[in-house]
C-alpha cells in the first residue's frame, strides 16, 4: 500500500516525457497530474488514474473511497472536470488548459472538505 505522496510519485513517473504515440502514457495526461500535483488542495489528496481520468480521494486506502468529488479527464487535447457520479459522463467543466481544469476541480473539492 502506498501512501498519497508515493502514489503521486509514481504517477508522475509513469506519465513522464517522453511519450509513445500510441500509447497509454500520454502528454495530455501528464500535463494534468502534474498540475494537479502542484495544487495544494488536489496535491493532497491520493491520486488514480481510471478510465483516461485523473479520480482523486481523501482517503488513505483508495479502495475506501466515499468522497463524491469530480474526476478530470484527459484525451484529444481536452480536460474535462466529470460531476460524480464519473459513469454518467456530465461535463462541468470543458477546457484546453489543465492548469484550468485543475483549478476548476479544486474550488469544488475545496468546499467538500
Amino acid at each position: 500500500m502506498r501512501t498519497r505522496s508515493e502514489e503521486w510519485k509514481v504517477l508522475l513517473e509513469e506519465f513522464k516525457p517522453p511519450h509513445d504515440q500510441n500509447g497509454v502514457f500520454t502528454e495530455e495526461m501528464w500535463k494534468l497530474i502534474s498540475a494537479a500535483h502542484a495544487d495544494p488542495i488536489l496535491g493532497s489528496l491520493y491520486p488514480a488514474i481510471s478510465m483516461w481520468s485523473l479520480t482523486l480521494s481523501n482517503s488513505d486506502v483508495f479502495s475506501d473511497i466515499a468522497d463524491k468529488f469530480p474526476a478530470i479527464s484527459a484525451a484529444d487535447g481536452e480536460y474535462r472536470v466529470l460531476a460524480w457520479p464519473h459513469t454518467q459522463d456530465i461535463c462541468l467543466f470543458l477546457t484546453s488548459d489543465p492548469a484550468e481544469a485543475v483549478q476548476f476541480a479544486a474550488e469544488i473539492i475545496g468546499k467538500q472538505l
